[in-house]
This record gives structure tokens, sequence and C-alpha cells, in this order.
């Protein structure tokens, strides 16, 4: 090195060596500052703070969310984000709009039946509103049979046994053996065939969740005894209200205010009040009402008393079918053809009436099998047609059938059900 400069310099051999290796090699492209990426764990730590953790969400947030709801099913979805919103979200929204129920379909056949790939465990309701279809896998089903609905509780039963199962929140009430009936030598007898002492039809006066529930049983005995049976939640054993009489069959009978309402095939109504065990029956039976039809009653929370559904006993899909609903006034049971702002919900073994507005009142649903072309019925199943009558012009509308075909050995009957959120608190999980 001569007068400090390096222009003469030159690399050794190893520094020329290396310089010719790393000339061969690949250079990755040096990023740019603003498109550096961090590692893989800390990418994984900002994406975890970026998430929205939905449970920590306020109170009033909540409620604001589900204010956007307008349907049973979507208000259900809502409640189950998690737990944090379920405490929030009161079990009955009040905001909801008025709905028409889900149609409860009958039960497949156990899977003991002759026939394969079926399974009594299984439930399915159709949204009419929403045309859509829910299965509930339920596997405490197995074995029982569904006697109609009330305040969102499906009835079950199994010999002598009987429970309510809220299928939505999956919670169940034990209720006393049927054959338990206190008065005397009133007992269901034992029998080598439980079903023929089975549960016609069984209703509750309010929902479980309030103190003052009462749960009302009709007996299908074949022996005379007990016709109508009640017990509140909790009790051990039944309370007779009423006696099978010979030639006065029991049709119907529906619960309002402490009261159990009537109808038998003699066209009389009597009214048992559960606290007093008293009877008093209408002065005058209803006249109008062939032999082929059939009656159901249903409650009138506008007046003391009930209203009278008289519709033909074959109710079908596209029959341009006849309706008539009676009141008593007076002195006797007049038929009416307006109801307010309410609906009827008519199946073949109950009857249901819900408050609406006012363009949409004094209508009444029914189902039946279906017998239209929209969906081919065959030997082994057919499927549920619903129709709607405007009670004042009494013209029928046929709307559409479920979509699910249900075989004809099927359990039970249809049955208008109302989604309920309540846990009630001596209910237990199944």
């Amino acid at each position: 090195m001569k007068d400090g400069t390096h222009s003469n310099l030159r690399p050794s051999t190893s520094t020329r060596r290396s310089s010719s290796l790393s000339a061969t090699l690949p250079r990755a492209p040096i990023p740019a500052p603003g498109r550096l990426r961090a590692p893989p764990v800390l990418l994984t730590m900002q994406r975890r703070k970026m998430r929205r953790d939905w449970s920590s969400l306020p109170d009033d947030v909540i409620t604001v969310i589900s204010t956007k709801t307008t349907t049973y099913s979507m208000y259900v979805h809502l409640r189950a984000v998690c737990t944090a919103w379920r405490r929030v979200l009161p079990p009955h929204p009040r905001h909801l709009p008025p709905q028409i129920p889900w149609l409860l379909l009958p039960q497949n056949p156990p899977q003991s039946s002759s026939r394969a790939g079926r399974d009594d465990s299984r439930i399915s309701f159709y949204d009419l509103s929403q045309s859509k279809t829910y299965r509930f896998e339920l596997p405490f089903l197995r074995g029982k049979r569904i006697y109609g609905s009330s305040y969102g509780w499906l009835v079950l039963k199994h010999d002598y046994s009987v429970w309510l199962l809220n299928p939505i929140t999956r919670r169940i009430i034990d209720l006393p053996p049927i054959n338990k009936v206190p008065n005397g030598s009133s007992s269901l007898p034992r029998s080598e065939h439980p079903h023929q002492h089975c549960t016609q039809k069984v209703m509750l006066t309010c929902s479980p969740s309030e103190r003052d529930c009462i749960v009302v049983a009709c007996s299908a005995a074949t022996t005379p005894n007990w016709e109508l049976v009640f017990c509140r939640i909790g009790d051990t054993q039944w309370t007779g209200l009423k006696q099978r009489v010979l030639r006065k069959r029991l049709l119907d009978f529906t619960v309002h205010n402490n009261s159990v309402y009537t109808v038998n095939n003699n066209k009389e109504v009597s009214v048992y009040n559960l606290q007093t065990l008293a009877t008093w029956t209408y002065p005058t039976p209803i006249k109008y009402c062939p032999a082929r039809n059939q009656i159901n009653l249903v409650v009138d929370g506008e007046s003391d008393g009930p209203l009278v559904i008289n519709s033909p006993e074959y109710l079908g899909y596209g029959k341009k079918d006849k309706f008539h609903v009676y009141k008593y006034i007076g002195n006797e049971w007049c038929r009416v053809m307006d109801i307010g702002k309410r609906m009827l919900f008519l199946t073949r073994d109950n009857c249901t009436i819900l408050q609406f507005e006012e363009e949409n009142g004094n209508k009444l649903y029914y189902e039946g099998e279906s017998t239209g072309d929209l969906l081919t019925s065959t030997n082994d199943s057919y499927h549920i047609g619903i129709g709607r009558v405007n009670l004042k012009t009494n013209s029928n509308v046929t709307l559409e059938t479920s979509p699910l075909a249900v075989c004809r050995d099927a359990i039970g009957s249809s049955s208008w059900f109302t989604p309920s959120l309540h846990l009630f608190s001596r209910s237990h999980n199944i």
C-alpha cells in the first residue's frame, strides 16, 4: 500500500472464492419496509387480539341485537351463541310479532317396528311461516308417546309414567304415574295392555314456571273410573275431577282461569272448578253438530266460557270444508263469524287461539292429510296438508304441505306448538 491509497488493492484468494460462490446462489429480494412480515407466532397473537370476543359485549348491545330478530327460530339461535347472551336475553321476548306456531308432526313408530330405519327418538316441527322443518334428536323420547303440547312443553307417556318435555331447552318435569288417583277405589287398574288406559289429552293451566300451574289429563280407560284427573307439579298422585258417565263420553276439554270446560257426545258443555271441585253445566246443549263432525273447545279470554269449534271429522288438504264457531250468548250457543284480532289453530285433537294484528285476524288454520297433486301420497306414507279458513266469509284457502312424509303407522297426531325457552327450576336435563 502506497501513499495511503486503495487503488491497487485486490481481493485475496479466499475472498475471491466466497464472492464467486455467492454469485452462484439465488438472492432473496430485500422486502420493502412496509411489507416486512412478523414471525408466525406474532401473527397468531395479533389475530387473536383482533378477534371479537362476543361474550364480552355489553348487555345493552346484546339487547339491541336481539330486537332485530323477527322469528322464534332466529331468537332461539341468538340465545344459543353463548352463556352470557342466554343470561341477558329473556326466555320469552316481548318484541317478537305474533307468529304462526310450529306444527308438530306425528312420531315415527318404534325401532322394534317391522319397518327398518325408523327411530321414534326423532321429532320434527314444520314452521309454516318460514316453510322450514326443524328436526330434534332426543334419545329420551325413545319408546315414549307424545300426547300433544301445552305452553311449549310436550306431554310424554310410557305405560303409566308421564313427563313434560321442553324440546328446545331439553328439560323434563316428572309427573305422577297416571294410575295413581287417591279417591278411594278410583285408581286405574293394572292391565296386561296398559294402552287401554292411555291418556287422550293433557293440558296445562299456565306455564310450568308459574307457581299455580296445574296439569289436567283425560284418561281413555275402558273401565268405569275417572275420566278427568289433575295434579300440581310436585304432587305424588293425581286427583280425580270427573268420573266416567255411561253414554256421556268426553269428546274434548280445555282449561281457563283454574276451570276445566268439557263437551260430551250429547253436546253438553260443563265446567269443573279446580279449586272447589264444584261442577256446573250450561242449561242448553249445542244445537248444531252433525254426528260425523268433531268438536273442539278453546279458551276464550275475552269472556267467561269457551269457544266451541265444529269441524268435519276427516279434515283433508284441498277440501272446501265448513267450520262453525259457537259462543254462549244469553241462554244459548250462537254461531259467531268474527273472533276479532285472533286466529284459531286446529288439529284433530286440540285447538289453540292466539292474538294477532287486526288485518291478520279472524282466521282458522287446520291440518289434514294431503290429497293434492303437489306431493303424492303412497300406501306407506302421506303428507300433512295445511289450510286456512276466513271465518267471516267461510272461504277456504289451501296453503301448502309439509315436506316430510309421515308414515301410515306413525304414533300420535299433529299438534300446534309454540316454542318456550323457560328453564323451570324443578325440571332437570335429559
